[in-house]
């Protein structure tokens, strides 16, 4: 692997990349997984702009870089890489690292969204209901929410139900109160809760379930990578890990 990305070879920078930063067969060690990512990022592999992204824009004092880590996922973004655009949605709306803004939050998200990634179509939902960053419609935030659903995203879920039991007449603010109430009552009962191994995603088909798995492998998240904490104020995403186990 080693001497085909010392010839260049851009898969094999980027696969050297994620053996450096995940471990296992390597020794972590973040500056050659930098190196190898960026290598790979400046072939225009788009799965390599976002992870080179994600890796600055991480707390590891070592590779810390967060207008490194915007340059990378805004070139990611720009390949195509839904992912990216999902994080940038994220940054824009959260200011964080970048000034914030959310009618810009809202385009990253809209891309995302197009390409079938159901947190982004689910804060998409968040966004027409409240009117940040678009024009309210209730009509299309419950079409977002609905596709969301039914690629098993339990909060867009809850939106669909009582929009539809409400005839949409419910408080748009008291709606986003109840999720937040339900997602600090899973993170209460979340770590007591006994392991069920035949749990699975409500409202997922299998098949759907092993591609968005393969999907994320892919694009080179880690085992337990993309876990966003949501914080319902700040229309963030998150409470759910992907456990994808390493090929």
């Amino acid at each position: 692997m080693e001497q085909l990305a010392q010839t260049g070879d851009a898969y094999a920078q980027y696969f050297l990349g994620l053996l450096y930063r995940d471990g296992g067969l390597l020794i972590p060690d973040t500056e050659k997984a930098k190196h190898w990512l960026e290598r790979a990022a400046k072939q225009e592999v788009h799965a390599a702009q976002y992870a080179l992204g994600r890796l600055f824009l991480s707390d590891d004092p070592d590779v810390h870089d967060p207008s490194e880590g915007i340059r990378w996922m805004k070139a990611a973004a720009q390949n195509g890489n839904d992912y990216a655009a999902y994080i940038l949605g994220e940054e824009y709306l959260s200011g964080k690292h970048v000034v914030k803004n959310s009618g810009t939050a809202a385009e990253y998200m809209h891309q995302a969204a197009q390409a079938d990634n159901p947190w982004a179509q689910y804060l998409m939902g968040k966004l027409y209901l409240m009117g940040e960053g678009v024009e309210q419609d209730e009509d299309t935030a419950y079409e977002w929410f609905q596709a969301a659903a039914e690629q098993g995203h339990t909060y867009a879920q809850f939106f669909v139900d009582r929009m539809e039991q409400q005839g949409q007449l419910v408080s748009p603010s008291l709606l986003l109160s109840a999720t937040r109430l339900l997602h600090h009552m899973g993170n209460i009962f979340r770590d007591s809760a006994p392991q069920d191994s035949t749990t699975r995603a409500p409202h997922i088909e299998r098949k759907r379930l092993q591609k968005l798995r393969a999907k994320k492998i892919a694009l080179g998240h880690k085992p337990d990578d993309y876990e966003e904490e949501q914080t319902m104020d700040g229309m963030t995403m998150g409470g759910w890990r992907a456990k994808i186990a390493q090929c």
